[in-house]
């Protein structure tokens, strides 16, 4: 008999309608959408099951647009940030 393929599934994270984070099939790319015309850029936190360090992916480019990863280990974890200038961000401590 031979092996079965590894399940896969999709993972999608949401913060204040203004990004739209998510790892599909594979999950070996994390991809993160700004979905909201406010000027504050946006990121995802995320983790490979091939590390255990956190990964920070921002998205600089303004509405509409969205930033995709570098293909690696399956991604587990992922969580969508707002980046707002001078306000505390709960999602992460290492803001850029």
């Amino acid at each position: 008999m031979g092996s079965s393929p590894a399940m896969a599934y999709d993972i999608n994270s949401y913060k204040d309608g203004a990004v739209h984070a998510y790892s599909y099939g594979t999950n070996t790319r994390v991809a993160v959408s700004d979905t909201k015309q406010d000027g504050h850029p946006v990121y995802v936190n995320y983790k490979r099951e091939t590390s255990t360090e956190l990964y920070t992916l921002w998205n600089k480019s303004g509405n509409g647009t969205t930033i995709t990863s570098a293909s690696a280990g399956a991604i587990y974890v992922i969580q969508a940030c707002v980046s707002i200038d001078g306000w505390p961000d709960s999602c992460d401590s290492k803001r850029e």
